[in-house]
């Protein structure tokens, strides 16, 4: 399901529907939580969730950590309206870290068009057209923002084609006890379907991802970010901790990346 962007969020409680628990407390339930609830929790569900969270990260001591997180169930995966891959195959991994930025400038960079400029080298093409206002989503007046991705990759002997659902929420400011460190922003993205593989051999069914932002200082915003990827490529594949490695690698570059361009901005 994705949400309307010009439509206020209902709690599906209040229509009769599924309860929505209350945010956990331990991280790695926390981002499994955070991918599953990216589009119902209400705001104030959500704004207990980055209280939690910051309180799990060490607060004002957060630092730049990683590791593995546990397997998403198939009711979680299935709530994004895709039914083909099976997550128990899936490899889960996260990382938190610290960025120079403010929350408005990782909101314009996370939703801008043009990835490939900013983030040179990550991708072999990359097209996102965007399927809301996300103009009125980075200007403040909308708090949803939708986008559809494809994009290609060609390194290291691995070549792939690949669909996206990608999307940001922004959870609002409610009170100084509430939100603690203001607004925060939620982005979530999906594989819509199997990659299309150069080679007859490599297969790469799955790729489930959510990311985190609060600003818990001015000019410093705490990154929480977790992916399920399930691929095979020959020597490289998901479930092998250098494979983990570089994609960890590759997500505390992006942050690197971001910082530099949060100083121009």
């Amino acid at each position: 399901m994705r949400p309307h962007p010009l439509l206020p969020l209902v709690p599906l409680a209040a229509l009769g529907c599924r309860q929505i628990e209350p945010a956990p407390k331990e991280l790695d339930a926390l981002l499994r939580w955070s991918f599953a609830e990216y589009e119902d929790a209400p705001d104030e569900t959500w704004a207990e969730a980055i209280r939690n969270l910051d309180k799990a990260v060490g607060g004002g001591q957060v630092e730049h950590f990683d590791g593995t997180v546990t397997d998403l169930t198939r009711e979680q995966v299935e709530r994004t309206g895709i039914t083909h891959a099976d997550p128990s195959k899936a490899q889960g991994i996260f990382m938190v870290n610290p960025v120079a930025c403010t929350l408005k400038q990782l909101t314009e960079l996370v939703t801008a068009r043009d990835q490939n400029g900013l983030y040179p080298g990550t991708y072999e093409t990359f097209d996102r057209e965007w399927t809301s206002d996300v103009e009125a989503f980075r200007a403040g007046r909308e708090d949803w923002a939708t986008w559809d991705e494809s994009f290609s990759f060609d390194q290291l002997g691995i070549a792939y084609t690949a669909d996206l659902e990608g999307g940001a929420r922004r959870v609002p400011e409610l009170d100084a006890e509430q939100s603690p460190f203001g607004p925060a922003l939620i982005n979530r993205r999906v594989m819509l379907r199997p990659a299309d593989m150069e080679k007859d051999d490599h297969a790469y069914p799955q790729d489930w991802r959510v990311e985190i932002y609060y600003e818990r200082e001015p000019g410093l915003v705490v990154h929480a970010a977790a992916m399920w990827r399930q691929a095979d490529f020959g020597a490289l594949n998901s479930d092998q901790e250098g494979t983990w490695r570089i994609l960890l690698n590759g997500m505390k570059d992006w942050d690197d990346t971001s910082e530099k361009h949060c100083a121009d901005m």
